[in-house]
């Protein structure tokens, strides 16, 4: 039986659906993992998502994974070390993926300033209406960031 207050027993409790497990792994390596991301993400372009919800992610799927009995063979420290490696390498290689589709704009992500204020079709910037505020919240929440304007200039 695994020493209380060891990894070990965190990994126990967490397959037994403990929380408090969870919470107290998760602060133990959520700042690894988040380097980890940070190195595996690069210079690849940040849209929504940064390193920290490519972090978020993995454990959330390790924990689910976990709980579930997915994981036979997660027994110590370093079993667990390996398992949330893969999973936030996974994880941040998705994020470059999505990033860089042709539905994102192919990596190319411009400043909605550059646009001239102009965030949408069917409107004239943050005064257009519904549409035009449904846009310009979008761009809000994607930290100012946003898709290239088409070939030929405003949209």
């Amino acid at each position: 039986m695994p020493a209380p207050g060891s990894v070990t027993a965190w990994i126990e409790q967490l397959k037994a659906g403990d929380a408090a497990a969870a919470a107290t792994l998760w602060q133990g390596y959520f700042r690894r993992l988040v380097g980890l991301a940070r190195q595996r993400l690069g210079a690849a372009p940040r849209g929504v998502a940064d390193e920290e919800d490519v972090a978020l992610s993995a454990f959330d799927s390790f924990c689910r994974a976990a709980a579930q009995g997915r994981l036979p063979h997660l027994d110590d420290r370093d079993d667990l070390w390996q398992v949330l490696m893969m999973l936030t390498a996974r994880k941040a290689i998705n994020l470059i993926e999505r990033e860089c589709s042709q539905k994102r704009g192919g990596g190319h992500v411009v400043p909605a300033a550059a646009w001239g204020g102009h965030t949408g079709r069917f409107g004239g910037g943050r005064a257009g209406g519904a549409a035009g505020a449904g846009a310009d919240a979008g761009v809000r929440r994607r930290g100012g960031r946003g898709v290239p304007p088409p070939a030929g200039g405003t949209r």
